[in-house]
């Protein structure tokens, strides 16, 4: 999207909206205030220095001639948030990536797709631009560019673990309104993805979409059960076929999901519990498809483990998808499950997670199947993370997948090991 002409698509409605708003609230905050309220804002930075390694083992899949990408790659987000006026408040937010050194990796834009796929392309945008009413009783109403993270992020999040997140030009309203309870809606125009799709003879990582995603949740019992509603209808249009027109096909998605934590003496055990169910939806792939996840994890000073078992459903022609999802943190950080296989996935997972001193470290095991068929393989995840600073922190992570039966990559079962090696400083 041309960077003026999709700014001006976002601000002017979102003026127009301040401007009604200001006029009724006006008595509240002066004009006279307004330029105080612009310049006593808050700014925010965050700076990410990465390393990251890509290995897959032989036999390659056409058209890689390599079997391992290497990228350094440096990313800015640099923002201002106004202070409110009349119940308005509003920011903007830069983001830039660049590579430092060689493209020995393929980002999917720079030509280089006789290596492995490091999605991380060189970009340099508007990362978030909105403005947010705030004047309501317990109602916040934001419009414009902006991260939105539902729930545990599985269904709608920002990807933030890449270096160019997922944002969405959207209206969002968050209401607690009601006692205990918290409605989310939102209205999706565009997503702006954190990987390029070539569609209709371009490629792009902007994706049309008339979204509407709905998320209610309750406290029942305190924290000891928390029960949420959701229903999310994806629009994309026409997208091409094979995998990417299995993920972005149009689909109505409807679920239910349980959360709580009860404390016994030293001990902390928590739970989750979900069920969702998938079907086609304005003219979509045809299907119908079942979403479940069991969960149980127990916590003692600072070390806590979690066990759970996660079903996404499939028939050998279609799945169940989650294209708005942050994907990388549930199917395994070696990102070998983006689209949910034909077959379903059905995923068994333990980790184990500790602090020492100041170090935060965390052991993932995966063990991945389809939800009818073959077995895929196995999946062990490390992190180690620590903050050298309170806001400076140093990090070490890696995926090793092992594969079995199922040809992951392009026709080709391959064991794959990815690396990171990286710093953030953010304020």
């Amino acid at each position: 999207m041309n960077a003026t002409k999709g700014m001006q698509r976002l601000v002017r409605p979102a003026l127009a909206t301040m401007m009604m708003f200001a006029g009724a609230a006006m008595a509240a905050d002066p004009l006279a205030d307004l330029p105080f309220r612009l310049t006593g804002g808050t700014p925010n930075l965050d700076v990410r220095l990465r390393y990251e390694y890509l290995h897959l083992d032989n036999p390659l899949p056409a058209p890689l001639t390599q079997d391992t990408a290497q990228q350094v790659s440096v990313r800015v987000r640099l923002g201002y948030t106004t202070a409110a006026w009349n119940g308005l408040d509003g920011q903007l937010e830069y983001e830039g990536l660049d590579t430092v050194g060689d493209d020995r990796y393929n980002s999917l834009t720079n030509g280089r797709s006789n290596y492995p796929a490091i999605p991380d392309a060189q970009v340099h945008e508007v990362n978030q631009v909105w403005l947010r009413y705030s004047g309501l009783p317990k109602t916040q109403i934001k419009y414009g560019r902006q991260r939105i993270n539902l729930d545990n992020q599985r269904f709608v999040g920002g990807v933030a673990w890449r270096q160019d997140e997922q944002t969405f030009d959207a209206t969002y309203l968050n209401s607690t309104l009601i006692p205990k309870t918290t409605v989310q809606y939102a209205h999706l125009d565009r997503v702006n993805s954190f990987r390029n799709f070539a569609i209709n003879g371009r490629n792009t990582d902007q994706l049309d979409i008339d979204g509407h995603l709905i998320n209610s949740s309750t406290a029942i019992l305190g924290k000891r059960l928390n029960l949420t509603g959701y229903g999310y209808f994806l629009d994309f249009g026409t997208v091409p076929g094979a995998a990417v027109g299995r993920l972005l096909a149009n689909s109505q998605t409807y679920g239910l999901r349980a959360t709580g934590s009860v404390p016994v003496k030293t001990l902390t055990f928590g739970y989750t519990l979900e069920y969702a169910a998938q079907q086609d939806w304005r003219g979509g792939i045809d299907k119908d498809h079942r979403y479940g996840l069991a969960e149980a994890n127990v916590g003692w000073k600072k070390l806590k483990a979690t066990a759970g078992y996660e079903v996404l459903g499939g028939n050998g022609v279609t799945s169940f998808q989650t294209p708005l999802a942050t994907t990388h943190a549930f199917d395994g950080w070696a990102d070998q499950f983006l689209i949910t296989p034909t077959e379903g996935l059905r995923r068994a997972y333990a980790s184990f997670g500790a602090t020492v001193a100041k170090a935060s470290l965390t052991a993932i095991f995966h063990d991945f199947s389809a939800d009818a068929g073959p077995h895929f393989g196995n999946e062990v995840d490390l992190l180690a993370s620590y903050p050298v600073l309170d806001n400076f922190t140093l990090f070490a992570k890696f995926a090793a997948y092992f594969a079995d039966e199922f040809p992951v990559v392009a026709g080709q079962a391959t064991n794959v090991q990815r690396g990171w090696l990286y710093a953030e400083y953010k304020f």
